[in-house]
């Protein structure tokens, strides 16, 4: 089937449920706009076993390799893509991505772009990068400019969905304010947790995308930096929210104790009305040397909070642009029965029409979990009957 066709075939399957997931994110979301959701094309995942994204493809020969597999390609580096897998463009989203346009470049041609620390001499770079100059995008001219180069020509490409990278509602990056023409300095944010930086994203988020019935991806970053309403906010922005840090957060201990109750509490909130992929980045640089543990912690997981529009991504940590797989991956126990619910043991479960999934959030203490009556086996083939006790910060997928 060829491309045109494809996306056909895939919208007509998927207008009835972008429709209502358009209309559950405007409850549940406050900032969230009504869109023509009948003329975007989504990710359609399943509504049992995992549901997969891939994270760019630019070092995948042959991407027939995840077909079937993979419901959504983050960064696709061609917006054609085996059958069932959408793809977004990528790009970061407050800086110009033409390496040319180095800061020597923007002093001389457009100083009164260019967005500074504090110190009003140091370019408020993302994570030190330097390669790519942040820019003032309240600035009508800069918005101009980034959507007519790097917008735009995506979008004739024939991408359906934009994604934009390293969306932080916290101003993490710093930024105090820029120059004007005359070499002034304007005074834009003061510090980490100025409530002018998150009303900025929004404004910027919003953009023009649906009026061209183009869908909008975010990745943005959660942690203990976030104002809950702010994040809210701009997830409620987008069509795709993209959780880079997962429950894993590229660490061995992985999220636990409160840290965890707050990350499954808006995983929860989100879940239910967008579509919403996790990345589970583990400690080990390829999936293959994972633990057991962390990939049975992630996918446990992704199926005590996921509902039908949720997506995961497992893989090493950095191990973007490949495809990667794993046996548990394709785990399937059907779908859910019950909401998650915390057992009396200060464990969490969740019924699934063939199976259960049990997770120990606690950094300090096992539970013991009373199992329904009959044999269960976990991911690694043991086998359960009557109880099962689960180490601190684990979990596991038991099938019936």
């Amino acid at each position: 089937m060829d491309s045109s066709s494809r996306i056909e075939s895939h919208l007509s399957r998927r207008q009835i449920l972008a429709g209502a997931a358009a209309l559950t994110a405007g409850a549940l979301w406050p900032g969230a706009r009504p869109a023509n959701a009948a003329s975007l094309l989504l990710p359609d995942p399943s509504a049992n076993g995992i549901a997969r994204g891939q994270i760019f493809d630019n070092q995948i020969p042959d991407r027939s390799v995840y077909a079937g597999l993979v419901d959504f390609v983050w960064g696709a580096s061609t917006p054609a893509q085996p059958a069932g897998a959408v793809p977004s463009g990528y790009l970061p989203a407050f800086r110009d991505f033409d390496r040319t346009h180095t800061l020597a470049w923007y002093q001389a041609n457009h100083p009164d772009w260019v967005v500074y620390q504090a110190d009003r001499v140091t370019p408020a770079w993302e994570f030190g990068n330097t390669l790519y100059v942040p820019i003032d995008v309240t600035n009508a001219a800069v918005r101009t400019y980034y959507f007519t180069t790097f917008v735009q020509p995506l979008i004739d490409r024939g991408y359906p969905i934009i994604g934009f990278d390293n969306v932080a509602t916290p101003n993490v990056y710093n930024s105090a304010g820029h120059y004007d023409a005359d070499g002034a300095w304007v005074q834009q944010y003061d510090g980490r947790d100025d409530r002018a930086w998150p009303a900025a994203v929004l404004g910027y988020l919003a953009g023009q995308l649906h009026a061209r019935d183009v869908a909008m991806a975010a990745n943005i970053t959660w942690n203990a930096s976030v104002v809950l309403s702010d994040i809210q906010q701009a997830v409620g922005l987008v069509d795709i929210y993209v959780d880079e840090q997962g429950f894993t957060v590229h660490r061995d201990s992985n999220y636990n104790d409160q840290a965890w109750r707050d990350k499954f509490d808006f995983a929860r909130s989100v879940a239910p009305g967008k579509l919403y992929l996790a990345i589970n980045q583990t400690t080990a640089a390829d999936l293959a040397d994972a633990s057991q543990a962390q990939v049975d912690w992630a996918i446990a997981n992704y199926l005590l909070y996921r509902e039908r529009l949720s997506m995961m991504t497992l893989c090493g940590v950095g191990q973007y642009h490949v495809f990667v797989d794993r046996p548990e991956l394709h785990t399937d126990i059907g779908t859910p029965s019950s909401a998650p619910v915390q057992d009396t043991t200060g464990g969490w479960k969740r019924g699934y029409t063939g199976g259960r999934v049990l997770v120990n959030p606690s950094s300090t203490q096992a539970v013991t979990m009373v199992l329904p009556a009959g044999t269960w086996t976990d991911l690694h083939g043991a086998t359960h009957s009557g109880h099962i006790t689960l180490p601190p910060n684990s979990g596991t997928v038991l099938s019936s």
